[in-house]
C-alpha cells in the first residue's frame, strides 16, 4: 500500500513545498479506501461532494458533503466515497504551525476575549453555512482558472476562513489550538514580537516567559536560529526604517519608538546596519518618492 506525503506529493517543485499555505482543488471519480497519509502540514478540508473518513491512532472522524474538518499534522488513514454522487470533490488548505502561530499572535486581542472550553482532539468538524459555501464557490473560480495563487492571497484566504470560524463559534474554535503543539514556543513568540518597540532586555524577556535567561536564549535560538540580541537589533532597526520611510517621523523622534534610550546609540546601530545615518536614509527615500 502506497504512503502519500501531503501536501508535498501534490507539488511540482521544491520551492512550492516550502510555502506556508497551500490551497488545492481536488476531485476524484472513484472510491478509495484506507489511503495511508502523512500530513506534513495541518489541513482544512472543505468537502463539496462525497464522504470522507479519517482514522487517527486514537479517534475516527466521518465528514459529509456540506461540512469542513480541521486536521492536525500526523499519520492518518483516509477513505473517500462518492456516496451516490459522480465526483468526490473538496477544497484543501494546508498550512504550517508557523502560519497558525502568527494568526494567534496577530488576533490575540480577539481570541483572549473567550475562554477555551472544547476538549483536545486531533480534528474539529464544522458545518458549512451560507458564508462558507460562497467562500468555496469563490475559491473554485480562482483555482479552476489555472495558475498558482500568489502567496499573499493564500495567506489572506486562510486568515479569512480562520477568523470566520472563530466568529461563528469562538468556544469551539479554541480546540483548533491543538494544532500548535508547543505552547511554550508560542508564548516566546508572543512575548518577543510584542516587545520589539520597547526598551526590553533579554533578561526582561526571559522573565516575561517564566524562564531563566540561559533557558530562554537556548529555546529562542531553536525557534529563530539566531540570538535574541541579534534578532531584536534587526527587528528594531527594520521598524525604524519603516517609520522613516513614512516621513511622518523625524530621525530624532524615531529612536524611542523602537526601544532605544538615546539617539546616538540608535544612529550608530542604524548606520552599521543600513550603511547610512537615519537622516540620510530618510532623505534618500524622500528624494525617490513620486
Amino acid at each position: 500500500m502506497k504512503t502519500y506525503y501531503l501536501p508535498d506529493d501534490l507539488l511540482d517543485d521544491a520551492a512550492a513545498r516550502q510555502d506556508d499555505v497551500v490551497i488545492r482543488y481536488y476531485n476524484s471519480d472513484r472510491d478509495s479506501v484506507k489511503n495511508r497519509i502523512v500530513l506534513n502540514k495541518n489541513m482544512i478540508n472543505l468537502l463539496v461532494s462525497g464522504t470522507k473518513t479519517i482514522i487517527y491512532p486514537d479517534a475516527t472522524a466521518v465528514v459529509h458533503a456540506g461540512e469542513l474538518i480541521v486536521l492536525s499534522t500526523g499519520n492518518v488513514l483516509t477513505s473517500e466515497l462518492l456516496a451516490g454522487t459522480n465526483q468526490f470533490t473538496s477544497i484543501l488548505f494546508y498550512f504550517s504551525n508557523e502560519v497558525f502561530n502568527r494568526f494567534l499572535i496577530k488576533y490575540d486581542y480577539l481570541l483572549n476575549e473567550t475562554a477555551a472550553k472544547a476538549n483536545k482532539q486531533p480534528f474539529l468538524i464544522f458545518r458549512q453555512d451560507s458564508f462558507i459555501k460562497h467562500f468555496i464557490a469563490s475559491l473554485q473560480v480562482l483555482l479552476k482558472s489555472g495558475g498558482t495563487l500568489p502567496a499573499e492571497i493564500r495567506l489572506l484566504k486562510i486568515e479569512e476562513l480562520l477568523l470566520y470560524m472563530f466568529q461563528t463559534d469562538p468556544d469551539r474554535f479554541h480546540a483548533i489550538q491543538i494544532l500548535t503543539r508547543d505552547k511554550q514556543q508560542l508564548q516566546i513568540k508572543k512575548v518577543v514580537e510584542s516587545q520589539i518597540g520597547q526598551p526590553t532586555t533579554v533578561e526582561d524577556l526571559a522573565f516575561l516567559c517564566h524562564m531563566s535567561t540561559s533557558t530562554f536564549k537556548r529555546k529562542f535560538g531553536e525557534i529563530y536560529q539566531t540570538s535574541p540580541q541579534k534578532w531584536l537589533l534587526a527587528k528594531r532597526l527594520e521598524l525604524a526604517a519603516d517609520l522613516l520611510r513614512t516621513f511622518d517621523e523625524s530621525p530624532s523622534g524615531v529612536y524611542m519608538r523602537v526601544g532605544y534610550q538615546n539617539h546616538s546609540s540608535f544612529s550608530e546601530a542604524f548606520r552599521n546596519h543600513f550603511g547610512s545615518t537615519p537622516s540620510d536614509y530618510q532623505q534618500k527615500h524622500l528624494n525617490v518618492a513620486p
